[in-house]
């Protein structure tokens, strides 16, 4: 069960970013929950968290249900939903009403007035992208930017998994805004940091000012220098000072390691080396510690380097590295 891509799709639905073949991979994903009570119960908490679910009494779920499988563009492609699926089809029924562009919903209906690229980037690759405001967006490794070929509305709107440095254009009467999930990230001209991993998101602003909501619930503002973290589980908010330059350095090639555990560094060199990083130990994980790589070491230089730092022993085998607890060292018998 792929449960981020889940979550990825119904982003795209609720924001209002979803093309034809996109749809019909949720719409795929739906009919395969109504026989697997498994997916059926991710894809309700993924729903649930990014949007509030539509409570419909008897009378008008019969109603909507008629609605939707009577509305011609579900006949022109058949799609079976059940009143389980109500909340979600309420949302598609309410932008077809609309008449929302953006959506290339069906073969039929393929014209739209905002066309979207998406890029993914390689493990241990990074990449820069200028986009048509001439904003400059670096992609870290293993992340992926959903974003308008060119910016013809009243807000340009990116679609982020993963992690990502805006150093966006002022645009007065167009907000730059990105989307991670269920929480937005807005600016009007600035220089910022986004990472999106699992279920907490980081925001730190380099300089500038940004605010940072989730649906209609305002999580802060941060300043240049300052950093928001936001824990998506447990909707736990946390605003702190910090060296932006550290957290950009990335850009550049630089790997700093600021105040970490080894949990923590193994995902970033992870990430960094294309590697993946096991623990022996568990106990390892917690060990906290500061380090700077700005020469482009290679993974070997690093081991060795945090290894000593952090007093344990690894392995490497392919792209796999084991770490282990030191070995006393035997003492010599005395003769």
């Amino acid at each position: 069960m792929n449960e981020e891509r889940i979550y990825q799709l119904l982003g795209y639905l609720v924001n209002n970013n979803i093309n034809a073949e996109d749809y019909e991979e949720l719409m795929q994903y739906l009919g395969e929950a109504t026989e697997n009570p498994a997916l059926q119960s991710t894809i309700d908490r993924i729903w649930a968290e990014l949007t509030p679910t539509q409570q419909l009494n008897p009378d008008e779920s019969d109603a909507l249900y008629q609605q939707i499988t009577d509305n011609p563009r579900f006949v022109q492609q058949p799609i079976h939903i059940k009143r389980r699926w109500l909340s979600y089809a309420a949302v598609i029924l309410l932008l077809l009403a609309t008449g929302a562009g953006t959506y290339l919903w069906f073969a039929s209906s393929r014209t739209t007035s905002l066309a979207y690229k998406e890029v993914s980037v390689p493990p241990g690759q990074r990449l820069q992208l200028k986009l048509a405001d001439s904003s400059i967006v670096w992609l870290k490794a293993g992340s992926t930017l959903r974003y308008p070929v060119s910016f013809t509305g009243n807000t340009r709107e990116l679609f982020l998994s993963g992690e990502g440095y805006f150093d966006v254009t002022h645009r007065d009467n167009q907000p730059f805004l990105v989307h991670t999930g269920g929480v937005t990230t807005k600016v009007l001209g600035t220089a910022f940091n986004i990472q999106a991993y699992d279920q907490q998101l980081t925001v730190a602003v380099v300089n500038g000012k940004v605010s940072v909501a989730e649906g209609d619930t305002k999580l802060g503002v941060i300043v240049a220098n300052q950093l928001l973290e936001y824990h998506l589980q447990n909707k736990q908010v946390a605003l702190k000072d910090t060296i932006a330059g550290n957290m950009i350095a990335w850009t550049k090639g630089e790997l700093i390691l600021d105040n970490v555990t080894m949990e923590e560094a193994a995902v970033t060199i992870g990430k960094w080396y294309n590697v993946a990083i096991v623990f022996a130990d568990p106990e390892l994980k917690k060990s906290r510690f500061s380090f700077s790589f700005l020469h482009e070491e290679n993974i070997g230089e690093v081991m060795n380097m945090i290894s000593q730092l952090n007093g344990f022993s690894y392995h490497i085998e392919g792209d796999t590295i084991t770490i282990s607890k030191k070995k006393p060292l035997r003492r010599q018998p005395q003769r």
